[in-house]
Order: structure tokens, then C-alpha cells, then sequence
């Protein structure tokens, strides 16, 4: 077997190539990251340091890891209508196990404000901070990023014809995630499983209001081998794509397993602070374009400092602060004002269909806060049909970064209490914190990096109890 360190070497060689030809390009510009990470933990990998990391850090407690990204960003100070980027990135890490793999790796073209995307890049769905958050319910960037086909108007595109008061993004895509398990069918595996996605988002309020507020919604599903599975239907794989997207049902169920959230937000922009409120209300198989789950959600408050602090300030300093509250426990789709039960009991992120349920090589696509049952406490009960032994929670999540001394704090914690799933509930409630605190420091060597390092733990009965610390050097920048 050939040394894990020439694999490294040779994906890192084989991204610098692939890159090289975009370095002529004259309406876009050429940026480069990279990152060297060492971490140890007395137990395997706590929490908040390999959740919502896109699946690239392992869970072996202590590892040594490379991460290396070229790409080629839009300019926006581009008069042309026509734009096109890349980028590929490569990790690799070397612990009780070696992994080498490409996170990002995509090509796409932009003609005025609609982009036309192919193959795996970094994404999320749904209102939250990204910087803080705990994730989005749906669509966390907490799995890698999977293969995909996609269209989309990025960023808020304003309609003239309301004087840009209203503006619009929307996303659609289709993607890849391989073969799963079967739970029920009448094959005991598929070869091929898919994910859709779309959102739609609107935004009330140009960039000069101080008030704005956002609605919308994501639909995501994972369907695939229907023809196999339900043989007496003879499901072709059109006509089962037509099922999923629409959310058509077939003999009173539906095709594929949906999730999605209903999204409303609200802005406002002060002199010294700016405040965003966000709620994300879930909806689940069986509830899709009905009625929605209203007890279970997410429930966010973002402060962020609106101005940046007087150039080289070293007093301590707040940045911006997060407070989240997510629930999951109820999974009761009930009409709410007779509270009559329409669909009975979901199953957030499992399958009874697939075994791989809401996840992506072993990682949850949705909330990291509903966690995959091999990182859970091992004398906790689970089933092999399901992906996550603990959909059923309240979770209250804060966050925080600062500076001081021209060091960058960060600071997660999250408080959950944790009662399994409907079909492996736990005996009683089991409660969990977990809790990181990080520290970055510009260094002037090497032409410009940074040195930094975090403290983390778990500390309850999830997750077993574990300490860990990371330290390493990050070296970002724009090519000339």
C-alpha cells in the first residue's frame, strides 16, 4: 500500500494543475487557501469541532489533516454579462485512519444574475447566520458536499417593476449521493440514490431600508431505485423524478423521503448594531404542501456590530452574538386548531425507506444537532434501520466572537436536552453541552498567515464525554 503522505502529495499536485490554466483569465480573479491542522482528544473528536465542517474532519479523536482549495471567484466589479468560476479543494488527513478526498470540485457560468452549476461545492438552505448557527434544519453544510447539476439566482435579484422593494433567489438542483440500504422494498439494496433541492426566497426591502424582512421556503428530498423497490408500479425513473419534485403521491404515500422548512426572517440595520430575527418551521413526508409541524423548529437571534472598529485597536471588543432555540421533539403533524393528528408521527432524517437516511458518507445532511448513531454514547439505544438515534430535542445554542489584543475569539455552546427517536427512545431524557473556544492570531511570516487554536469538549450523556485541543496555521489570498 502506497504511503498516505505521496496520496497527499499527488491530489495536491493534480489541483495545482487543474488550476493553472485560469490564471490568464481577465474577468475574474484567482484565490488560494490553505490550512495545516493538528488536534488530539481523549476520546473520539468532540462536537463543535467536526460539526458544520462539511465533513472533513475525523472523528478519531487525534489526527493530523491538509486542506488546500484554489478557485476562480466571479469579479464584481465585472461590467461583462457573461462570467464563469471554478475551484476544486483537496483534504487530506492522517490519524487512527487515513482519508484523502476533493470537497469542493465545480465549474460554473453566470449570465447576468443566473448561474448554471456543475459538480460538488459548499452550500446550506435556509434563513440562519451562517458564521454562529447551529445549522439550518434541512441543509446544515454539515456532510460533504455531493455532486450535483444546478441553476440558480444566487444572491437577491431586485424586480424593477416594484421599484426594488421586492427581490428574489431562487435554487434547483439535482444531485448524486450513491447506493443505500433498503429498510422496505423488494430489494434489499439500490445502486443509485438522488437528491433534489430547491428554494425560493424573497426579500421586502432595498439595500438602503433599514428595516427588511424574508420569506421562503426549501424543498429537499432523497428518492432513487423505485422501479426496483415498487416493481407492481412500474415506476421508470422519469415518472418517479416527476413524483419526487411535485410531491405527488402514489397510492396515498409519496415518492421519496421530503424534508424542507418554511422560512421568515427579519432585519434591521442600526448605527452601531444590526439585529436579524429568523424562524425556520419544518415540514416533513407526508405533511409536504399541507399542513406543517408548527410546535417543532428553529428560532434564531443574530446581533452583528454594524462598523468596524477604529484600524489597530487591541481592546477587548465584541463582534456579533448568536442565540438559537431548536426544537424537534414534538414530530406530530397536528392541524392546529382542532389539534387533530393529519399524518401522524415523522421521523426526521431517517428513512423507512433508506438505511442511509438524511446523510451523506456517514454525515447528516440536515442539523448536526440530530447526529449520526455511530457518535453517540455507545450504551444508547439504536436501530440499524435509522441513520440518527436521536431525532427528539431541545436544543438552546449561543455563540460569539470578539477581539482582543488583535486576536479573533470564537466562542459555540450548546445546551440539548435529548430523547432519541420514536422507534429508540431513550429511557429518559439525556442531557448534553458542548461547548468550543478559539483563538486566531495574524502572523507576519510568510508573506501573511495566521496561527490559531481551539479548546473544545462534551460534557453529558449523548456524546461521550471528551476534551479536545487543535492547533494550526491557515494561509489565504488573492493571486495577482
Amino acid at each position: 500500500m502506497s504511503h498516505p503522505f505521496s496520496k497527499i502529495r499527488a491530489l495536491l499536485t493534480f489541483c495545482i494543475a487543474c488550476l493553472a490554466s485560469f490564471t490568464h483569465a481577465q474577468d475574474s480573479t484567482l484565490y488560494y487557501k490553505a490550512s495545516l491542522t493538528g488536534a488530539g482528544a481523549t476520546a473520539q473528536t468532540p462536537f463543535w469541532q467536526y460539526a458544520n465542517q462539511n465533513g472533513s474532519v475525523p472523528m478519531n479523536g487525534y489526527f493530523g489533516m491538509v486542506d488546500a482549495g484554489f478557485y476562480k471567484v466571479y469579479n464584481p466589479n465585472n461590467p461583462r454579462l457573461f462570467q464563469w468560476s471554478a475551484g476544486i479543494q483537496a483534504i487530506a488527513s492522517y490519524g487512527r485512519s487515513e482519508n484523502v478526498f476533493l470537497s469542493d470540485l465545480y465549474v460554473a457560468a453566470k449570465l447576468g444574475r443566473v448561474e448554471i452549476l456543475a459538480g460538488q461545492k459548499r452550500m446550506t438552505a435556509g434563513l440562519a447566520d451562517t458564521t454562529l448557527s447551529s445549522g439550518p434544519l434541512a441543509m446544515a453544510g454539515n456532510a460533504r458536499p455531493h455532486p450535483r447539476f444546478q441553476i440558480a439566482i444566487p444572491e437577491y435579484f431586485p424586480l424593477y417593476f416594484t421599484n426594488n422593494f421586492v427581490a428574489i433567489k431562487f435554487t434547483y438542483s439535482d444531485g448524486y449521493l450513491g447506493g443505500s440500504r433498503v429498510n422496505f422494498g423488494s430489494v434489499p439494496k439500490v445502486s443509485s440514490t438522488y437528491l433534489h433541492q430547491k428554494q425560493i426566497y424573497f426579500r421586502l426591502g432595498g439595500k438602503s431600508h433599514r428595516y427588511r424582512i424574508h420569506l421562503g421556503a426549501n424543498h429537499q428530498a432523497i428518492w432513487g431505485g423505485e422501479e426496483e423497490l415498487m416493481p407492481l408500479y412500474k415506476l421508470k425513473m422519469p415518472k418517479a423524478y416527476w413524483y419526487t419534485i411535485s410531491g405527488k403521491t402514489l397510492d396515498y404515500r409519496k415518492v421519496g423521503n421530503h424534508f424542507g422548512t418554511f422560512d421568515i426572517g427579519g432585519e434591521w440595520h442600526g448605527r452601531k448594531w444590526n439585529f436579524f430575527l429568523y424562524r425556520q418551521n419544518i415540514y416533513e413526508t407526508g405533511s409536504l404542501f399541507r399542513v406543517s409541524n408548527f410546535e417543532d423548529g428553529l428560532n434564531g437571534l443574530s446581533i452583528k456590530r454594524a462598523k468596524p472598529l477604529p484600524k489597530g485597536s487591541s481592546y477587548f471588543a465584541f463582534h456579533s452574538f448568536l442565540l438559537e432555540v431548536v426544537g424537534t421533539h414534538n414530530q406530530l403533524n397536528r392541524y392546529p386548531i382542532s389539534e387533530l393528528v393529519l399524518f401522524g408521527k415523522s421521523n426526521y432524517f431517517n428513512s423507512y425507506v433508506y438505511q442511509r437516511g438524511w446523510a451523506y458518507y456517514g454525515s447528516g445532511i440536515g442539523t448536526p444537532l440530530a447526529p449520526a448513531s455511530a457518535t453517540t454514547d455507545t450504551g444508547l439505544p439504536r436501530n440499524n434501520s435509522e441513520f440518527t438515534n436521536n431525532n427528539r430535542f431541545w436544543a438552546f445554542h449561543t455563540g460569539a466572537t470578539a477581539t482582543w489584543l488583535n486576536l479573533k475569539l470564537a466562542f459555540r455552546g450548546t445546551y440539548s436536552r435529548n430523547s432519541g427517536t420514536f422507534l429508540s427512545p431513550f429511557e429518559d431524557v439525556k442531557q448534553q453541552v458542548s461547548l468550543l473556544l478559539s483563538a486566531e492570531k495574524n502572523l507576519n511570516i510568510l508573506k501573511g498567515c495566521s496561527v490559531y487554536s481551539a479548546l473544545s469538549s462534551d460534557i453529558g450523556e449523548l456524546y461521550p464525554n471528551t476534551y479536545g485541543l487543535t492547533i494550526g496555521l491557515r494561509k489565504s489570498g488573492f493571486l495577482d
